[in-house]
């Protein structure tokens, strides 16, 4: 039986309120709960369980709760599509999933608003100081359109996976649509030979970060 959101506010609440460094949570609404932690000023989470984070659902949610640093989507599986984040960010306040939470609250930031997830920042950051890429376009919390001086558009997907598997691959095609490039940004992983053989066989490329920048300086 699905809970409500009221149950699912305690229940993220309940888990964080574990966390090192978490003295204590309190909820405050059906839909958002406080954070209070021993070292670090208290902070405000808004909470949410859809399967796609869009601005239809974060506008009304952050308009009504204006003083929340962090917004939670619960389901694991969920994506955050460009109208979501492009709302996160106009409102002022981080975003993603529990892990993400949690991860912001291991990190010992004074404002969590500033948190930002390292595998997105690190990727971001790489786009930026590369000479070809002109632009780049964020349509989900792993997909990026690059545009580059010269040459096509591409289409890449992050995937994190220690052993990436062709069953990861199929996934993220179901979850995110067509792309070009899967990035591995997990400097330890690698990709199974089935699951190069089955993006190979779908025109897909799996690349490590440093195989990566190389490919933006070719069609």
């Amino acid at each position: 039986m699905p809970r409500s959101s009221e149950e699912t506010t305690v229940w993220v609440a309940g888990n964080i309120a574990q966390m090192k460094g978490v003295a204590g949570t309190h909820v405050t609404s059906p839909n958002t709960f406080r954070v209070i932690r021993n070292e670090f000023p208290p902070f405000e989470v808004a909470v949410f369980s859809a399967s796609e984070a869009t601005a239809a659902i974060l506008d009304p949610l952050l308009t009504v709760y204006p003083h929340v640093a962090f917004a939670v989507n619960v389901p694991k599986d969920s994506r955050w599509t460009k109208s979501g984040i492009s709302s996160a960010r106009e409102h002022g306040v981080a975003f993603g999933g529990i892990g993400e939470l949690m991860s912001a609250i291991s990190h010992k930031l004074e404002d969590v608003r500033e948190y930002k997830k390292k595998e997105n920042e690190f990727v971001e950051r790489g786009l930026r100081q590369h000479d070809r890429v002109t632009y780049v376009e964020q349509e989900f919390d792993r997909v990026y359109q690059i545009y580059r001086s010269g040459l096509k558009t591409l289409r890449i997907v992050l995937l994190n996976e220690y052993e990436l598997t062709a069953e990861h691959v199929r996934t993220a095609l179901e979850k995110y649509g067509w792309f070009d490039i899967v990035l591995m940004t997990n400097p330890n992983g690698s990709p199974t030979s089935i699951a190069e053989q089955v993006a190979r066989g779908m025109g897909i490329q799996i690349l490590m970060w440093r195989q990566f920048l190389g490919r933006l300086n070719s069609e």
